[in-house]
C-alpha cells in the first residue's frame, strides 16, 4: 500500500511540475506572439510611410474590402481581399479623383485586363495579365490618347505580333 501511495505522489507531482512548465511556456508563447504583431504592425506603418501607395491587408487571413484615401478625402485604392490576397477588381485614383488605374486579381495574382490612364483621363496603356505575366497586346498611347506602339507578349516576353 506504501509503494502505492509513494507512486501516486510521485504521478501527481509529476504531472503538477509538467502543468506548470506548460502553463509557463504557454504564457511566453502568447507574449511573444503577441509582441511579433506588434512588431508587424509597425514595420507595415514604417513601409506605408515610405512608400504611400503600398497596399497591405491587415492580416494575412484577411477577406473583405479594401478602401485608401488621400488626406483630402478622395479614393486612393479601392479593392477586395480574399484570405490575404488581392482579389477581383482593383482601382487606384489620381489625387484628384480621376481613375488612375484598373486591374483584376485572381488570388493574389493579376490575371485579367489592366488599364492605366493619364491624370487628364486618356489612356496610358492597355493589356492583360494571366498569372502575374503580361500575356497578350499591350497598348501604348501619348498624353492626347493617340496610339503610339503596339507590344505583343507571351508569358511576359515580347514575341512578333501577328
Amino acid at each position: 500500500m506504501k509503494v502505492v501511495k509513494t507512486l501516486l505522489g510521485i504521478l501527481i507531482g509529476s504531472t503538477f511540475v509538467l502543468v506548470s512548465c506548460k502553463s509557463g511556456n504557454s504564457e511566453t508563447t502568447v507574449s511573444q506572439d503577441s509582441l511579433k504583431a506588434i512588431e508587424k504592425t509597425q514595420t507595415q506603418q514604417t513601409e506605408k510611410e515610405k512608400n504611400m501607395y503600398l497596399i497591405e491587408p491587415p492580416d494575412t487571413s484577411y477577406s473583405g474590402e479594401y478602401l485608401d484615401k488621400y488626406d483630402n478625402g478622395n479614393v486612393k485604392f479601392k479593392g477586395f481581399f480574399r484570405f490575404g490576397k488581392r482579389h477581383g477588381q482593383w482601382m487606384a485614383f489620381y489625387a484628384a479623383g480621376l481613375l488612375w488605374s484598373e486591374c483584376y486579381y485572381d488570388k493574389g495574382l493579376k490575371h485579367g485586363a489592366n488599364n492605366v490612364f493619364y491624370e487628364n483621363g486618356k489612356p496610358r496603356y492597355k493589356g492583360w495579365f494571366k498569372n502575374d505575366l503580361r500575356d497578350s497586346l499591350w497598348i501604348f498611347y501619348d498624353e492626347n490618347g493617340i496610339e503610339i506602339r503596339k507590344i505583343q507578349f507571351k508569358n511576359d516576353e515580347e514575341v512578333p505580333i501577328k
